[in-house]
């Protein structure tokens, strides 16, 4: 929570039960590549709308945060 990761790369990454609460993403910031987002918590996090998209359509775009109870997709403002 509160991270800056503006300019980060996150080819691989896994966030499977992350809580990435109020990051600071900006810029050239890139998800393409990520393995799973299932169970993450983005609540106030700023994403441009490609980024929104891109992680919104995800298969793992889903499930509940077991420590903050928030949804994926509603964190993320998934359409």
């Amino acid at each position: 929570t509160l991270a800056n990761v503006e300019l980060a790369q996150f080819n691989r990454a896994n966030f499977k039960n992350a809580i990435l609460r109020e990051m600071y993403v900006v810029g050239a910031t890139l998800f393409d590549g990520v393995v799973s987002i299932e169970n993450s918590d983005w609540t106030d996090t700023e994403l441009r709308k490609d980024q929104r998209k891109y992680l919104c359509s995800l298969p793992t775009a889903k499930g509940t945060n077991p420590k903050t109870g928030v949804d994926t997709r509603e964190s993320l403002l998934c359409p």
